[in-house]
């Protein structure tokens, strides 16, 4: 093809791919240069009460801002003025100032609050209350905040986490009891229904675009892809052991899982369709979020005394490990930037750096190979002038054997006439032969037919006849078994009633006992019985309302504090400890 500035002839591609090269390292370098100041994480420590501030650049965290009991998901809105904490039992949203790191508002809603989310705008909060069932949705434009709406989620088991698109038109909630997640039309505050995913979902997260949404399935240890638009799951990927928080780079490139038994969070290339690099957090990883300039990536690891690992987007590494409070069990977008900071592109420099590297090998791959072809150009053109002067000979050849073939078709077209005329004799003879042997075929299956119908039916009206005389007598059972039930099913009101009683008699005599231990003297022996009560009612409350249950782990932390007392001599403070998880074992059994 012709341009208009063709290259000269001693033009070197080697020298203009080198510059283009240069221009994108140069790119490359001031876009890394442009980051804002450092983000910061707000943290929720579910054992402490508190949500701690993390500065990546600092060793440990800048500020502790007291909340409700048992905080667990956070959001932080786009603006980053606002942070706002669900604490899941006391059934209240904490609102913290950013720039004071002060909480400014408390806002009750419903039961058991676990994950948090705010729309694009920052005027809505979404709060997912495990305990009714249901989402409050807070209006931010007043003062003080209040919920507006309350969504009923019909068919939901267990709300963990919870999400929203973009546009703010749909959140997203998982339930790790019914294995779906949940769809709520953010525009009219109406549930639209579920969609099947993994055991056990999780954290979720939302793309940039919008159009896709990552759900982390604890218990078979994937992440399921959904198409927002359908709202239905286009794949599924395995990652690692047990994952629980799922997050999505700013540049929507790459997503992050973290795998709570293996210590990893797992980096998958949205490009490349597959999981690029493992990085090493440490135990328990738990939520995992990136700040908005797309520069960190925090972890919260989930353990007594609980870290947050900080790692650098651009080089996949870990760069700080921060102390916070205990069990620091937060989910969602917990990260906030600094107000008006400028955005990072550290998430798209990796991959950008790795494309310059193979472009690097496929110019100088490309060098040989025109080297090479040059060499091949002059011994093919040797060949070419040899070819030349065999098809000239081949041609002469040629129009000879066309002369021949002329004469050899004419004479063919003549005896492919006659063939033609008898072929046609021949079908005509065939075809009156099989329409008279159709015919004797079809009279002979008719008869065939009927014969085996007369005779499937003769077989059938004797089956009949049997059949109804097996059904009489099985009537007959049933109408004696029927009366026989009848007369059982008039004792057991009474029996249902004593043991009513007796339940209550025995709840009665076991309380009584626990009262006695309890306001006697203090011993081991009396630390030990206490113990002993309240580990039973412990496992007929996880029983109940299972392992996961707010109020269970309440319970089993209370027990533990007891056996550290009771191992200490601190008998006293293990009796008080195992009754208040007795306490609240039994409040679960009652309700």
């Amino acid at each position: 093809m012709k341009t208009k500035c063709p290259l000269p002839k001693r033009f070197s591609g080697t020298r203009r791919a080198s510059g283009i090269l240069i221009a994108l390292l140069t790119l490359l370098l001031s876009t890394a240069s442009v980051a804002g100041a450092a983000p910061f994480a707000y943290v929720s420590n579910f054992m402490s009460n508190t949500v701690s501030v993390v500065d990546p650049t600092a060793a440990r965290p800048i500020a502790t801002v007291t909340v409700g009991q048992l905080p667990l998901g956070v959001a932080v809105n786009p603006s980053s003025t606002r942070v706002y904490v669900a604490n899941s039992w006391d059934g209240t949203v904490s609102v913290i100032d950013t720039a004071s790191n002060t909480v400014v508002a408390t806002v009750p809603v419903g039961t058991n609050p676990t994950g948090v989310a705010v729309n694009a705008t920052g005027t809505r909060v979404y709060v997912a209350n495990q305990g009714d069932m249901t989402v409050s949705v807070i209006n931010t434009a007043t003062n003080p905040n209040a919920v507006i709406a309350t969504i009923s989620t019909p068919g939901l088991r267990q709300i963990f986490g919870i999400a929203i698109n973009p546009a703010g038109s749909r959140v997203y909630l998982s339930d790790t009891a019914a294995n779906v997640v949940g769809v709520i039309n953010a525009t009219n505050n109406t549930f639209m229904g579920v969609l099947a995913v993994g055991l056990a979902p999780m954290g979720l997260a939302v793309d940039p675009s919008g159009t896709r949404v990552y759900v982390a399935n604890h218990d078979d240890s994937s992440v399921s892809v959904i198409d927002a638009t359908t709202n239905a799951v286009l794949s599924t990927m395995q990652v690692g052991t047990f994952p629980i928080g799922v997050a999505v780079s700013p540049s929507g490139s790459f997503v992050y899982v973290a795998n709570n038994l293996d210590g990893t969070v797992f980096v998958y290339d949205v490009a490349a369709g597959a999981i690029v690099q493992s990085i090493n957090v440490g135990l328990s990883p738990y939520g995992v979020a990136t700040d908005p300039t797309g520069a960190f990536i925090f972890v919260a690891q989930d353990k007594a005394l609980g870290t947050v690992s900080v790692i650098r987007a651009a080089t996949n590494t870990v760069v700080a490990t921060v102390r916070v409070g205990e069990n620091p069990e937060v989910y969602g977008s917990f990260v906030a930037g600094v107000p008006g900071g400028t955005a990072s592109c550290d998430d798209q420099i990796a991959p950008l750096q790795r494309q310059i590297a193979d472009l690097q090998q496929q110019l100088t791959a490309a060098n040989q190979t025109i080297a090479s072809l040059g060499r091949q150009n002059s011994d093919l053109q040797g060949q070419v002038n040899t070819l030349t002067n065999q098809v000239n000979n081949l041609q002469t050849q040629v129009n000879n054997l066309k002369a021949q073939n002329a004469t050899l078709t004419s004479q063919n077209a003549v005896l492919t006439s006659q063939n033609a005329t008898l072929t046609s004799q021949n079908a005509t003879l065939t075809s009156q032969n099989t329409t008279l042997t159709s015919q004797n075929a079809a009279l002979t299956s008719q008869n065939a037919t009927l014969t085996s119908q007369n005779a499937t039916l003769t077989s059938q009206n004797a089956t009949l006849q049997s059949q109804v005389a097996s059904l009489k007598t099985q009537i007959s059972g049933l109408q004696s078994q029927v009366t026989s039930l009848q007369a059982q099913l008039g004792t057991l009101p009474a029996e249902n009633a004593k043991l009513k009683i007796d339940l209550d008699t025995a709840n009665k005599m076991i309380a009584s006992f626990v009262n006695r231990i309890v306001n006697g003297k203090t011993d081991v022996n009396v630390a030990t019985a206490v113990r002993d009560a309240a580990y039973k009612e412990l496992e007929l409350a996880t029983a109940k309302a299972g392992a996961r249950d707010l109020r269970v782990r309440r319970a089993q932390a209370q027990y533990n504090e007891g056996l550290s007392a009771l191992r200490a001599g601190r008998y006293y403070h293990a009796v008080r400890e195992f009754r208040e998880a007795y306490d609240i074992s039994e409040h679960v059994l009652r309700h």
